[in-house]
């Protein structure tokens, strides 16, 4: 007989407005801090136990939570975990964490003089998060670097997973089109270059100040539609003069149409609505038909 599962520290009704980037949704029937991998595979295999419905949030970003919540156990991974695994002459087999902030593991990596991941500045999001979604900016991506990823199955067993068998293409993965029986990634790792610190700082503050320029500051679930073949989603949306269209609390953003953002009292209602606006506008007028990079979760 296997022993019990410990019982993670729980809170009840927590409202997902305070865990989204968007600042929208309901509350979580039960939620759950994760602060390292452990955390999120004791939290994991909990909910196996109780046979409860759960969802890992990392930073709360691409994804819109419903207005009526979540039924069942939201874990949210927060994790600081970085870790050189295996020294190499050129670089280096460095490990995250799957709850790491992507920006803050970049500019941590470039004092070590380690260059590969400074992309991820532009990547509101977790290592794990840009795993599943093949996260990329600024000409850099996450299947360019990774080796291998940790994870669970759907049944609690852990797995050790490498890069090729990820089925990584624009935006998505293997996991992400659940093709793949790993809906828990664990802790991921990337081979990286060695390089002065200077020199990828420097490149990291030329992709924060791009970033600044272009990219709205106002609550946002983050890129909205993925870039379709031979153009930009933003240009195409811009184009049909969408830019500053609202629904309710939530507008297509003025400094890049690509994005939807809070202005201040927007439910997840009045985002989706918008995003589906959007969309049946562009296609309507442009035959273009565009699919998202964000994810509606939750109740409705």
């Amino acid at each position: 007989m296997s022993a019990p599962v410990e019982r993670p520290e729980i809170e009840v009704g927590e409202p997902l407005s305070k865990h989204t980037s968007v600042k929208t949704g309901g509350p979580a029937d039960w939620f759950t801090v994760a602060k390292n991998s452990a955390d999120l595979e004791r939290a994991v295999r909990w909910a196996l136990a109780q046979g409860m419905p759960y969802l890992i949030l990392g930073s709360g970003s691409n994804v819109v939570m419903g207005d009526g919540g979540f039924r069942g156990l939201i874990i949210k991974s927060i994790s600081r975990g970085v870790r050189v695994v295996e020294e190499e002459d050129d670089g280096a087999i460095v490990e995250l964490e799957s709850g790491t902030f992507l920006p803050t593991a970049a500019k941590r990596l470039a004092t070590q003089g380690l260059a590969g991941l400074e992309w991820g500045v532009g990547i509101p999001g977790t290592a794990g998060g840009a795993v599943v979604g093949n996260a990329g900016a600024y000409g850099g991506v996450t299947v360019d670097t990774l080796t291998d990823v940790d994870g669970l199955t759907a049944s609690g067993e852990l797995r050790v997973v490498p890069n090729e068998a990820l089925g990584f293409v624009y935006r998505s993965s293997t996991i992400k089109r659940q093709e793949l029986d790993l809906p828990v990634v664990l802790r991921v790792r990337h081979k990286l270059r060695r390089e002065q610190p200077d020199t990828i700082s420097a490149r990291i503050q030329g992709f924060l100040a791009e970033r600044r320029r272009k990219q709205p500051t106002e609550p946002s679930v983050g890129s909205t539609f993925k870039n379709p073949m031979g153009t930009h989603a933003g240009i195409l949306i811009e184009s049909l003069g969408l830019k500053g269209t609202r629904i309710g609390g939530a507008m297509v953003s003025p400094k890049h149409a690509n994005y939807v953002i809070n202005t201040g009292n927007a439910t997840s209602a009045d985002v989706r609505a918008l995003v589906d606006l959007v969309r049946a506008t562009v296609l309507e007028r442009s035959g273009v038909a565009l699919e998202t990079e964000i994810e509606f979760k939750g109740e409705w």
